[in-house]
Order: C-alpha cells, then structure tokens, then sequence
C-alpha cells in the first residue's frame, strides 16, 4: 500500500515538480538553441572571412598592375625624351615619377592585409622598382637631357629592357598569385555561404519543433489557469470583489489562485476605508495648499466646507463665527447640489440658545452632536426641524487656544457615525484655525508697519518743525545781532575786528543753509507745499547724477503716498550716487487702474539686492505697508531697476470682510 502522504508536503512537492519542469525544459531549449546560434555564427565569421581576404586579394591586384603600368609608363616616356627630345616627355615623366611613391605605398598597404608572404612580396616588388627608378631611368633621362649621345648608348646596351622584363615578371607572378588566393577566398566564401544557409534552416526547424513543444506544454500547465485568473481579474478591475478562483491548479498557479482569493478577500474589507482616506488626505492637501499661499479666510472658509461636505457624505456643511453679542453668523459654506437649497440657515445669522449645538461647542469647547429637532423651540431648532435635518454635528474652531467659531455638518437621513466623523473633522478645523491665525497674522503686521511709518514720517515732521521755529530762528536772531554790532558798535578804525565780526556773520550763514539743507531733507516744503512733481523736479535738479523724469500724475496724491513716492526716488538717487557709478538715471511715475506705479533705472554697475542696506529695507517696509509692493532688479554689469507698485486705496486688511475672528471675550456658561 502506498504511504499517505501529508497535504503539506504533497503540496511542496506539486509546486517543486512545476518548478523543476519549467527549468528542465527551459535549460534543454537553451542548450539546442546555444548550438545551433553557435554553428550558424561560425559559419558567418567563415564567410565573412573568406570574403575579406578575397576582398584584400583583389585590392592588391590592382595595385600592382597600377605599379607595373606606371613603371612600364616611365620607360616609355624616357626613350620618347631620347627619342624626340619633346618637352612634353620629360613632364609627363616628373608628373609620373611624383606619383609613384603613392602606388608603391598602395601595393604595401593593400598586401599586407592579406597576409605577411604576400607582403614580404610587395615589398621586394617595390624595392625592385625603386632600385630600376634609382640606377637606371633617372640617369637616363639626365642624360638624355644633357648629354644625348651616352643615352642613346645606354639604350642600346639593352640594360633597361632586361631590368623591365625582370620587374614585369615579378609583377606577373604576384597578380597570378593575388588571383589564385582571390579563387580560393571566394570559393571558400561560397562554401561557407552553403553552410551557414543549411545551418540557419537546421536551427529555424529545430527552433520551431521546440518552441511548438514548448508552447504546448506552457498552455497546459500555465497559460490556461492564467487566463482563468485574467478573467477573474478583469471582473475585478471592472469592481466586482466578490470574484473568486477555484483553487484546484497544481504548483505555484495553485498557490497564486489561493494567495488571489486572499487579496480579493482583503480588497473588498479594505476598499471603502482607503477611498475613504484618500478622500481626506486629498482634501485635506488642497486645503492646507491654500492655507500655506495666503488666500483670504473667505476662500478658505467655502473650500474647507465643501470638502467637508464631500468627504464626510454631508447634505450641508458650514462654519460659523462667535460673534460677542452671543450670536453665530455663517462664514463658509456648502450645499449638496443633489438636495434643496438650505444654506445658509435663517440668513446666516441666528442667536446662540440654550440646547443647540452651537452652545454646546462654545460653552464645553468639545464635538457635540444633534439628532432630533422634533420638540426644538430655539430658533436654529426649528429651522433644523422645517427643512428635515435628520442630525448636526459641530466642533469647535479654535485660535490661539481659544474658542473662535465652529464647523457644522447637517444629514437629513442617516446619521453620521459616532466618533469617528467628530475624528475627522478635527483635521479640517485646525486648519480653518490655522487660516485664520495667519490672516490675523499678516493683518497685525500690516497694521503694525503702517503705525511704525507714520510715526516715523510724524517724528520728521515735528524735527523739521522744530528745526525751523528753534534753531534756525536763533541763528537768524544772532546773525542780525552780529550784524548789528558791526554797523553801530565798532568804530571806524577797527577794521580788524569789523572783519572778525563780518567773518562770523558768514560763518552762522553758512551754517543756516546747512541747517535748512538737513530740513528740507527731513520734510521737503516743497513737497508738502506744492506736490509731487515739484518735489521729483527739485531731486532732479539737485543730483549729482543726470536724470531723466516722466511723470504723468496730474494734481494732488494722499500724503502717505506722496512720501512714500518721494523718498523711494530720493534713496535711489543717492544709491546711485554712492555706489551705481551710473551715467543716467531715468525716473517714469505713471498711474493706472488707481495705483500708482513708480519705475526708476539707471545704466550703473548692479548689484543691489533689497537685503544689502537699511535704505532698501526701510522703503520696503513704507511701501508694503501701504499695501504696495517693489522688485529691486540689479544683474551685475547691467545697471539697476527699482519697480514700485502702490494703490491709491488704503491697503485692507485680509480680515477687514467680516471673515476674521472678533476680539476674543470670555463668555458666560450657557447652559444645555
């Protein structure tokens, strides 16, 4: 009787047996196919190669037959000298006799590829020219040219022809060879031709049989029960997980149908949670994207109820603020577009009582839930109750450890899961408090530079006050009195010290201009007195440094503008003095759409940046603080451009619209 087997190890054996199958038959595959590519390579490198030497064989042959006609052309041409004595001859000869280190080379070159005999051949050939060249038709042809006579004798000896008949039969014996190894190279070629075309057919039917048997056998074993689970797949892709396999495969398609029924298993328990997540993670994303860029609470507000409504499967979403009259006035909404219309409820704003929601958040500062509205008697609670709000939930916005407001989510059939919906909204609230701690942020900042900018334009213009109806009136005061003295007080003949007194009258002048010089930096009259313009003309005029002014703003500008105006010009102007090593400056002031837009470049070195001196920073806090905005472009060697932008509008603060916090005020216990 045959031993029973555990199922365990029946099964490592069914998924080992599989296993080895597919690597015996692969390896038998491998080998066969390893041969047959084998043969069939070396039967191409034999062709390739008898076809090269061929190749070689011919090349050299004709190089040599070039040699031997050229050398047979130069014996020509020198009896023909002999002969005629025509110039022409002895051209023809030079022209010959520059080219023929050319064919020689070309004989080397192309018999030393075909292998060392043939070129140890070529090269004694060569040599024998060039010995015939050296010994015997230079001579001649000298002699033919200057002495007649002794060329003719050596023509008659019969030297020449005898050397030529030499050198034609080497030439011959070689052409006969590089013939004789091309016969051979090409016959070889053909030869190996036949073998690589039987080769190739042995090798594409034995491919073939193999990849037939191999084909055969994959479809039993694999490709059936992998359709099988591509079916079941493609119910899956289509979400159907209620698909399955049968598990009767033997092997590793067995243990894949098995570990599929599992994953199919754990798919359909973990789907809804993962949408679910994902949902939130992406709301949560764009809202926390629009946090981090600075939009106003406003946006934030309407974005972060919707996405609240769409991920927590809401019919009504919205956020409410604390007002201090113990009221709640709506800031955010959303409506589910596949129910009525409801929101905002009673108009967006209703009082805080007893028993709503609302008061449970404010007054516990905790999630608080509402399910049944049927006997409400407070305003929200009837309202809830008139358009069929099943059930609330709210949890509380907090800033700065504070209670600020509250999210609401409304369900007018199924209520929302206990707990964990309070769990989710928490991530949206912090960062509804998060907007809000920034909005409150930047409009604290805001105020802040334009308190520091005023106070600081205040304190020039009480210096320069100061400076005029003090210092300067005391300087006037002891100038006169000097001069005073002078006319009454010296007599005629103290010349010396009707000159000291003069000196010092001109002294106390000189010091008087210094003085309204520093006061009119300070607050330029000018600038106060008539405007803008007049003001940029004066800075014009009075730099160093040319300027070109445009300006096209016509009458008077609010004060604070005009400052600001003013000494972003003044402080580019005595950058470009001190450091631009500019030519020209050009200063174009233009208003459009009520903002005011201030351009000034010079053709200086560059360089600036708004972070490299206090005069820089200083404007960039006055023009911000205005609401404006300035860009410093400066590329080193390509001078610098300071762009200003202002509005003519105070800038508003982004919580100035009703969507920022009210003060927040401790608030009495409401009860439930």
């Amino acid at each position: 009787m045959r031993p029973r087997m555990p199922s365990g190890w029946w099964k490592v054996a069914q998924r080992r047996g599989l296993t080895y199958r597919m690597v015996l038959v692969g390896g038998v595959m491998a080998v066969l196919m390893v041969g047959a590519f084998a043969l069939l390579f070396m039967a191409i490198t034999g062709l390739r190669d008898a076809g090269t030497v061929a190749r070689h064989a011919k090349t050299a042959l004709v190089s040599a037959d070039r040699l031997e006609k050229l050398m047979f052309g130069l014996d020509a041409e020198s009896r023909g000298l002999i002969v005629t004595k025509a110039p022409g001859f002895d051209r023809y000869f030079a022209a010959d006799r520059a080219a023929l280190p050319a064919r020689e080379a070309d004989l080397e070159r192309a018999s030393a590829t075909v292998d060392a005999a043939q070129a140890r051949w070529a090269h004694q050939i060569v040599q024998a020219d060039s010995a015939y060249m050296r010994d015997y038709l230079i001579p001649l042809t000298n002699a033919a040219k200057s002495d007649p006579a002794a060329a003719r004798s050596m023509l008659e000896k019969g030297e020449g022809l005898q050397r030529l008949a030499a050198l034609r039969n080497q030439c011959e014996s070689f052409e006969n060879a590089q013939r004789k190894i091309a016969a051979v190279s090409e016959q070889e070629a053909i030869d190996a031709a036949r073998s690589a075309t039987v080769t190739a057919a042995i090798s594409a039917a034995g491919a073939l049989l193999l990849i037939g048997f191999f084909i055969t056998y994959l479809t039993k074993v694999i490709i059936r029960p992998v359709r099988h689970a591509a079916l079941v797949a493609g119910g899956l892709a289509k979400g159907d997980l209620t698909v399955r396999m049968p598990e009767t495969s033997p092997g590793e398609i067995g243990l894949l149908e098995s570990k599929f029924n599992t994953m199919v298993g754990s798919l359909e328990v973990s789907r809804d949670q993962l949408r679910r997540v994902a949902d939130e993670q992406g709301a949560l994303r764009r809202v926390a994207t629009l946090v981090a860029t600075g939009v106003s609470p406003t946006q934030v507000f309407d974005a972060v109820a919707a996405e609240v409504g769409h991920v927590l499967e809401a019919d009504h979403s919205e956020i409410i603020r604390f007002e201090s009259d113990d009221t709640a006035r709506v800031v955010g909404y959303w409506n589910d577009p596949r129910v009525p219309k409801v929101m905002p409820p009673l108009n967006g704003h209703w009082p805080i009582e007893s028993g709503t929601v609302t008061a449970t958040v404010l007054t516990t500062e905790r999630p608080a839930r509402m399910k049944n509205y049927e006997r409400a008697t407070s305003a929200i609670g009837i309202w809830s109750h008139a358009v069929g709000i099943r059930c609330v939930v709210g949890c509380p916005v907090k800033v700065e450890g504070r209670v600020w407001g509250a999210m609401l989510i409304h369900s007018l059939e199924n209520e929302p899961m206990p707990g964990v919906t309070e769990d989710r909204m928490q991530e949206f609230v912090e960062l509804v408090g998060t907007a809000i701690a920034n909005a409150q942020s930047r409009s604290d900042l805001l105020a802040s530079r334009a308190r520091v900018v005023a106070a600081a334009d205040e304190s020039r213009r009480r210096i320069e006050r100061d400076l005029h109806d003090g210092a300067q009136q005391q300087l006037v005061t002891l100038a006169l009195k000097l001069r005073t003295l002078e006319t009454t007080a010296v007599a005629p003949g103290q010349r010396r010290l009707r000159e000291h007194i003069s000196g010092l009258v001109h002294d106390l002048a000189n010091v008087l201009d210094d003085l309204q010089e520093v006061s009119r930096g300070i607050i330029p009259p000018i600038l106060t007195r008539s405007g803008l313009r007049p003001a940029l003309r004066s800075l014009a005029r009075h730099s160093p440094v040319p300027v070109e002014l445009s300006t096209d703003v016509i009458g008077r500008l609010a004060e604070r503008v005009e400052v600001a105006v003013y000494y972003t010009v003044s402080e580019a102007l005595t950058n470009v003095v001190k450091h631009a090593h500019a030519s020209e400056v050009r200063v174009d002031l233009v208003m459009e759409h009520r903002t005011v837009r201030l351009s000034i470049h010079d053709d200086g070195r560059g360089g600036a940046n708004l972070s490299g001196g206090s005069g820089l920073v200083g404007l960039k806090d006055r023009v911000e603080a205005l609401g404006g905005s300035i860009e410093v472009v400066s590329p080193a060697g390509g001078g610098t451009s300071v762009l200003v932008e202002i509005p003519l509008e105070p800038a508003e603060s982004p919580l100035a619209k009703g969507a920022s916090a009210p003060p927040l005020v401790s608030r009495p216990f409401i009860g439930l």
